[in-house]
């Protein structure tokens, strides 16, 4: 044998040694696997048992929490949802019409003339907040931007914040949401209370136990009902001022007219009072002199009393007199 040839054997008896290890470790390998696939081939019928129970209830599965009625459940919700579009980028605006970017899905697939219900998503640490209801005024095929206007008087200060600050991510509703009791269920009370106003955050907390129920709220109708009380007290607020300019104008008019009537009613009666003291004047000046006529008269009358009571004694002496003359004569013939 030569040297190659017993090169050879040494090499193959060298190499034999980890064939062998290699080859048990293939063994072992081998054995634990089959047995793992053998465990599993006896756990498959209860696996899909239990795959039957998931799917469509049995042994081991709540009431009404199989995959069917789970699919049913969140079918009915998806379809009293409606479509939603999320992270719209809100782009601006001026005049009551506000740009928003709907990237996702592309096509957006919104149209003309359509009615939204947006929604300001939430930002770090803040609540989000419901902008209001709009509708789509301008929309371009291809193009992701649309334009909205309100359709509500009726905006939160919250919300006249965020349009004014001109940036944001909106959400996009194609149906207002609805309260519904199975939206809250599973949240605990620190998610609730920040997540919920602290006005109506003890309501939801109570909700569900000791056979409390909370009472659903219709948000569509009490917003529009929002919406219209604001309408009326706008309508109310504006007749008021006219009301007011109306009695402010009425007012002054009144009382320039009242001063001017009033300064000529003075004059007037200015003018009266001159006269009437002057003819008071005159008529005390007419009355002095009367008195004074009067007592000149008076002074005459009893003059002329005095003298006629004078004469009066004298004609009563001169008749006594002639009356003694007679009475002599007489005498004095029957003699």
């Amino acid at each position: 044998m030569n040297i190659w040839n017993k090169v050879l054997v040494g090499l193959i008896a060298v190499m034999l040694l980890p064939l062998f290890y290699f080859s048990a470790v293939a063994l072992k390998t081998h054995q634990h696997w089959r047995s793992v696939a053998n465990k599993i081939e006896e756990r498959l019928p209860k696996l899909e048992q239990e795959i039957e129970s998931l799917r469509f209830g049995g042994a081991g599965v709540e009431e009404g929490e199989h995959l069917n009625a789970v699919r049913v459940r969140l079918h009915e919700y998806l379809v009293n949802r409606g479509r939603i579009w999320r992270n719209a980028k809100f782009q601006g605006g001026e005049g009551g019409e506000y740009r928003v970017a709907v990237e996702v899905p592309n096509p957006h697939g919104i149209t003309l003339n359509k009615t939204l219900y947006v929604f300001d998503q939430p930002r770090e640490g803040e609540r989000g907040c419901f902008l209001g209801e709009f509708k789509v005024n301008a929309v371009v095929e291809k193009d992701p931007l649309i334009t909205l206007v309100p359709t509500m008087q009726w905006m939160s200060s919250a919300a006249q914040e965020r349009l004014k600050s001109g940036t944001g991510l909106w959400t996009l509703c194609e149906v207002m949401p609805k309260d519904m009791l199975i939206a809250f269920e599973g949240m605990t009370e620190e998610e609730a209370r920040a997540l919920l106003p602290a006005s109506v955050v003890d309501e939801y907390l109570a909700s569900g136990k000791e056979g409390n129920e909370r009472k659903l709220r219709d948000y569509f109708v009490l917003l529009k009902e929002l919406d219209r009380q604001r309408a009326v007290l706008i309508e109310e607020h504006e007749t008021a001022k006219r009301h007011e300019a109306f009695m402010r104008a009425a007012t002054e008019d009144a009382t320039k007219n009242q001063l001017k009537f009033r300064s000529d009613e003075r004059a007037d009666l200015m003018t009266e009072q001159d006269r009437v003291k002057a003819e008071l004047d005159a008529a005390l000046a007419h009355r002095q002199s009367l008195e004074e006529e009067l007592a000149q008269v008076e002074a005459k009358i009893i003059q002329l009393i005095a003298d006629n009571r004078a004469t009066a004694e004298e004609m009563a002496r001169i008749q006594a007199e002639l009356v003694r003359q007679v009475d002599r004569r007489t005498e004095v013939v029957a003699h």
